[in-house]
């Protein structure tokens, strides 16, 4: 990626292709589906559930597989499209394919060596999280901008996050932000947590920054979609050995369903990431990264994957299809897709050469924890 303190240029970085994928010309958004089926025997399929409402089922609104089921929310899945960048979650740290990709973490010191508390990879909101805007580190002058330290060797003054955003946004007092400066977030982003500029942010941090317009829409998006479901309530009991009253058992209900078939779908919304003023290659580095997310959750699944107690999942046949753009639909109805999604080509290419990012001074950023 590029550490340019230039303005970036906007460009046009399509087409190009990626582990054998042609991101085409006039690129607005890649829909890719992939069938699923249960590995479990017995085909019961337990559902996302809610407090007070269970699984969400409905009626198909095409009237023609019947009660559909979500499976898996688009907010669950960005949590699963996250994961699988982890070399180590618990550490926040990223896998090979991506080294050098910029992120943030906190320690309690505010060195390498020191406790870790979290990082902007698997905090909410990634950098716009209230414990990275208030974490605190010093300041270094580079030229006409300033910019975090990755270290700190620097003198300056040490002071929150959240104070460096402001002075980079040019929003020195208040929560007025010039509509001119607005796209700079998305600069800042890039260089500091280019992640969050995939699966989105929203800046609010209570009493010190809350100018709404500081947001980025979730540019991955994904869900798992069951049709022509059937509700199954399944008995359960639970026993207390040990209880000292005159119940030692609960019984209770478990709802499943069966499904006629189980649909993975993922949208990279292309024109949301061309659209954030970013220099050709950050805008192509976002796509590439959008792609591998995507392939590796796919591989996972080829694998068999396990997304709740009694939801064991694979792909069906081993494949994916995708659409660029819109969807597309037969007479009949039925899906027509552009071809087969390469996710195991992506994945090998994304292993062998990772995904070119050059070396940063971000990667990643430390702070100290303040809260």
């Amino acid at each position: 990626m590029s550490n340019n303190t230039q303005e970036p240029v906007p460009s046009a970085p399509l087409p190009f292709t990626f582990g054998g994928f042609t991101i085409p010309d006039k690129c607005r958004r890649i829909l890719i589906t992939a069938e699923l089926e249960p590995s479990n025997d017995g085909a019961l399929v337990q559902p996302t559930g809610f407090p007070d409402l269970g699984p969400v089922l409905y009626p198909d609104p095409a009237s023609k597989n019947g009660l559909l089921c979500l499976v898996e929310s688009e907010a669950s899945m960005a949590n699963r499209l996250e994961e699988v960048c982890f070399a180590n979650k618990s550490a926040g740290t990223l896998r090979a394919e991506l080294k050098n990709l910029p992120w943030i973490k906190l320690t309690r010191n505010g060195t390498k060596e020191g406790e870790f508390i979290t990082s902007s990879t698997i905090d909410g909101h990634r950098f716009a999280s209230e414990y990275i805007l208030g974490a605190k580190g010093k300041l270094k002058k580079e030229g006409k901008e300033v910019n975090f330290a990755s270290h700190f060797e620097s003198t300056g003054e040490e002071k929150e996050f959240y104070e460096f955003v402001k002075e980079y946004l040019g929003m020195p007092s208040g929560d007025s932000c010039p509509i001119a400066n607005i796209p700079r977030v998305f600069k800042l982003a890039m260089q500091y947590d280019p992640m969050s500029l995939i699966h989105g942010f929203q800046i609010s941090l209570k009493q010190k920054l809350t100018f709404v317009g500081l947001r980025s829409p979730r540019a991955l998006n994904a869900s798992i979609i069951a049709t022509g479901c059937t509700r199954v309530t399944v008995p359960g009991v639970k026993f207390d050995p040990i209880s000292a009253g005159d119940v030692n058992q609960a019984i209770f209900q478990r709802q499943r369903i069966t499904a006629k078939s189980l649909i993975a779908q993922f949208s990279i919304d292309v024109n949301t990431l061309m659209s954030l003023a970013l220099s050709d290659g950050n805008a192509k580095l976002l796509i590439k990264i959008s792609l591998c997310k995507v392939a590796w959750f796919l591989e996972q699944l080829n694998d068999v994957l396990k997304l709740r107690t009694e939801c064991s999942l694979q792909l069906k046949n081993s494949t994916a299809k995708y659409t660029i753009n819109r969807k597309k639909a037969d007479d009949k109805g039925e899906p027509i897709f552009d071809g087969d999604f390469p996710f195991m080509t992506i994945s090998k290419e994304a292993e062998a050469q990772g995904l070119m990012i050059s070396e940063s001074n971000y990667s990643p950023l430390i702070l100290k924890f303040s809260h």
